[in-house]
């Protein structure tokens, strides 16, 4: 009896392990890999534009384009947008010489205000490195320190897959 008790928790275990893994998608150097918000209120496209290796073969640094369209946003409260790792290291975007601002509005050195529709359109290129220590990644919407969208995980390529 003892023993089915072990062997049904071990198996409960098992499957609690199993269902709480989220698809962790992987972006590879010179493409782009869409990562929706949780609640499907837009996207995230991160395009992994180019890389520096090292002797190995490794990626070392390089540049990522983060793309934002974020949808549903209340278009007179102002959102910061961060890219962060689990690490806790990241970046928030801006300033204004850093972003490209398709829609919406830049307010202060690091706020956006979406359109009236609520929709904010934003990209800004990053350094590899700023993430690279990072086990996941993520793309995060703040409002007033409080996240309203993610994203799912996600990771960047190590090495340069054979194109």
């Amino acid at each position: 009896m003892r023993r089915l008790i072990i062997l049904l928790l071990g198996f409960g275990m098992l499957l609690t392990g199993c269902s709480n893994k989220t698809n962790v998608k992987e972006v590879e150097v010179y493409k782009a890999e869409d990562i929706p918000f949780k609640d499907g209120s837009g996207r995230v496209t991160i395009s992994f534009e180019s890389a520096m290796l090292d002797d190995g073969g490794a990626i070392i640094d390089g540049i990522i384009d983060v793309i934002v369209l974020a949808k549903g946003l209340k278009s007179t409260a102002n959102y910061e947008i961060s890219l962060k790792g689990d690490n806790n290291h990241g970046v928030v975007f801006g300033p204004k010489e850093n972003v490209e601002l398709r829609f919406g509005t830049m307010v202060g050195e690091t706020s956006f205000q979406p359109n009236q529709q609520g929709e904010l359109f934003v990209s800004m290129k990053n350094p590899v490195r700023i993430i690279s220590k990072a086990k996941e990644v993520q793309v995060v919407v703040s409002e007033d320190g409080k996240e309203v969208l993610g994203t799912d995980p996600f990771i960047l390529s190590k090495k340069i897959s054979n194109r």
